[in-house]
């Protein structure tokens, strides 16, 4: 799952980031739009010609870089392709932390469909809360460094703003594990399984040896 993950993110995030910055820097910033337009169309099709399943989060992550590559293209600006993801960010923060406060944490909706067991107690209920605001702080945070990158200058605003999509999904993602994983240690009746039980190995009684006369 994390080599799964991390092929994901440089897909999606550090090359695009890499190839926009590269054009960007030498003064193609428009060219460089449609080079990762045409790396995020690619990666794609490339799944697709190999039947390989494409997974709903790359679709839908197409689907919103689509959107805003298209709009930056049609404005004719690389700050309107850096700003819509700040704003979506934003919203996510503003979201995840509303569900956490109003105890209708999202991360627990979420987690109920990978296991069908999922007790309501106040004490998970309390845990997912937590986890729910601590994705959403660690996006408000990025959101507002994102603000922030789109005054400087383009190369640099690509860069940061790049780097910040590294860091917003190591931090949150990895965030949220680690103190899921520490709570739960310490809730009474929960006990944490990493793999599947080995099944019990069949005793086989030593074959006796005739004694010597």
């Amino acid at each position: 799952m994390l080599q799964r993950g991390a092929v994901l993110l440089g897909e999606a995030v550090v090359i695009p980031g890499v190839l926009l910055y590269a054009f960007a820097a030498a003064g193609h910033a428009m060219a460089g739009l449609l080079v990762v337009l045409g790396w995020r169309s690619a990666c794609i099709l490339g799944r697709i010609a190999g039947h390989r399943r494409v997974p709903t989060t790359c679709w839908f992550a197409f689907a919103l870089f689509l959107a805003r590559a298209c709009g930056g293209l049609a404005a004719g600006s690389v700050s309107l392709y850096l700003l819509i993801p700040v704003v979506l960010c934003a919203l996510q923060g503003l979201f995840f932390v509303g569900s956490a406060l109003a105890e209708r944490p999202v991360m627990m909706r979420l987690a109920a469909d990978y296991t069908a067991d999922l007790p309501d107690s106040p004490t998970l209920r309390r845990l997912f809360a937590q986890l729910s605001g601590t994705w959403g702080v660690v996006h408000l945070v990025c959101a507002a460094l994102g603000a922030w990158a789109i005054t400087l200058p383009t190369p640099s605003d690509v860069a940061v703003t790049s780097a910040l999509a590294i860091g917003c999904t190591v931090a949150s993602v990895g965030g949220c594990i680690a103190w899921g994983l520490w709570r739960m240690a310490r809730i009474p009746g929960v006990r944490l399984v990493f793999a599947d039980r080995p099944a019990p190995r069949e005793v086989v009684a030593p074959e006796r040896v005739p004694a010597a006369a």
